[in-house]
């Protein structure tokens, strides 16, 4: 099974629950930003990292896009 689309999905979770956003609202950040393929390109190293941290990376390269 590829682990890719579950990570993805998990860090959608922790993303939205450490920034007390609406799924859809993630959805569409992570869809605007071009997350969903940040998070999988990265899966190997950020599957590592603790939820904080995955959701600091993400923050990070979303305001690397000019967000």
């Amino acid at each position: 099974m590829n682990r890719e689309p579950v990570f993805l999905i998990y860090g959608m979770e922790r993303y939205r629950y450490f920034k007390g956003l609406s799924g859809a609202k993630v959805a569409r950040l992570f869809e605007q930003h071009k997350v969903y393929a940040y998070v999988t390109r990265h899966f190997m190293t950020l599957h590592t990292q603790g939820d904080r941290c995955i959701v600091q990376d993400i923050d990070d390269y979303i305001g690397s896009k000019g967000a």
